[in-house]
């Protein structure tokens, strides 16, 4: 960590610590952090956070389930999974 050197205006990390991300880098500022990502790294992210999305809007839709329904679900795939072997 001796190549970190902290002035009045921040943190200034060495260039080497990005390289190999591509010529762009995206920064951004939490609370108490500074990320640093790739682009791709970035969409990956932000594909992640819609599917998320997308999954807790259908569960909202589809209500809550009983436990015989989760215990059917459960035997179907434990089932599923013993013919594949």
């Amino acid at each position: 960590m001796k190549a970190v050197r902290y002035t009045k205006e921040g943190v200034v990390i060495p260039s080497t610590w990005v390289k190999g991300w591509g010529k762009p880098v995206s920064v951004r500022r939490g609370a108490r952090m500074v990320i640093l990502e790739a682009p791709e790294r970035k969409a990956s992210r932000q594909r992640l956070a819609r599917m998320i999305r997308k999954l807790r809007r259908a569960a909202q839709e589809l209500g809550t389930l009983t436990p015989e329904q989760i215990a059917a679900e459960v035997a179907a795939v434990r089932n599923q999974r013993a013919h594949r072997h």
